[in-house]
């Protein structure tokens, strides 16, 4: 569990709150509103991409900043930046599985 509280606090506790209130969203919304599970994992997915597009930013301005800095410094930071994006796709796959088993069952 330790390594799971360790990459939500990497991913930016900000970001890494709004992609799992999308995730309580869609499980919420697969008993009370079955026809909005997709949508609340779409927008899992779009806030893990903003997540990771302002990491970018961070991460540029850090290194016009900086200047010069080490490759594994780079790499890191890398990292990083793709934990919110990951972490809204799995939201959004979970959505469409979630939607392919309520729409099979009908």
């Amino acid at each position: 569990m330790n390594g799971l509280f360790r990459l939500f606090v990497e991913g930016s506790v900000g970001w890494m709150t709004l992609v799992t209130l999308a995730l309580v969203a869609v499980l919420i919304s697969m008993w009370k509103a079955p026809n909005w599970v997709k949508e609340f994992g779409l927008i899992g997915l779009g806030l893990g991409l903003l997540g990771s597009l302002a990491g970018c930013c961070q991460a540029c301005t850090s290194i016009i900043c900086e200047g010069d800095i080490a490759p594994m410094v780079l790499l890191a930071g890398t990292k990083v930046v793709f934990i919110t994006t990951s972490y809204g796709v799995i939201v959004y796959l979970l959505s469409i599985l979630i939607n392919m088993l309520q729409t099979s069952r009908k």
